[in-house]
């Protein structure tokens, strides 16, 4: 497998499209336009400062709120209890 700085954009297309499906494939029920849970998945080859990538099946500024909120949680070493 390549490192992402050295995919194509097709390839990083294809590899990308290929991870979301399969993650959707194994979410619960959810409102996704194929009615699957909501993600945002988020993976860096580690190469440097900036080379990340995403794949997600949510709308940007819902994709944004959640990552914001995420953050905040992270920051704030919260856990999510039940």
């Amino acid at each position: 497998m390549k490192l992402f700085k050295d995919m194509t954009e097709v390839e990083l297309r294809d590899y990308f499209t290929f991870l979301a499906r399969t993650v959707e494939s194994e979410l619960p029920s959810g409102p996704s336009s194929r009615g699957k849970a909501l993600f945002f998945l988020v993976v860096s080859d580690g190469t440097g400062p900036g080379i990340s990538q995403y794949v997600s099946n949510i709308e940007r500024d819902g994709a944004i709120k959640l990552l914001r909120e995420t953050a905040d949680r992270l920051e704030g070493r919260e856990d999510v209890t039940r």
